[in-house]
């Protein structure tokens, strides 16, 4: 267990590097800090789902995108998450990190 979790450290960190350097720049995560909602500006209409994970790299949110709406995180207690941007097939578009208030 000791080796597993700086690999799943480094394997979130090559996602969320892959993403920055993604030509998919008009995904984006907003507002950024939040507090209740979190909402997806997509203006290619490839979004599908999103997935929040915990900065362990534990899936704590799953939503299937509906564009338009705002995704609920109230619940989720005060911290740092990264916002993973999902296409129709599941493959990631780009990831964000998002403080949670």
């Amino acid at each position: 267990m000791k080796h597993f979790l700086p690999f799943l450290f480094f394997l979130l960190l090559g996602v969320v590097l892959q993403a920055q350097n993604s030509t998919k720049a008009d995904l984006s995560v907003y507002p950024n800090p939040t507090t209740e909602y979190i909402s997806v500006k997509d203006n290619n209409d490839a979004v599908g789902y999103i997935a929040v994970f915990n900065l362990v790299g534990k899936k704590v949110k799953d939503f299937e995108f509906v564009k338009g709406e705002s995704l609920f995180v109230a619940d989720l207690p005060k911290g740092m998450y990264l916002v993973q941007i999902q296409d129709r097939k599941r493959e990631v578009l780009k990831t964000q990190k998002v403080e949670k208030r």
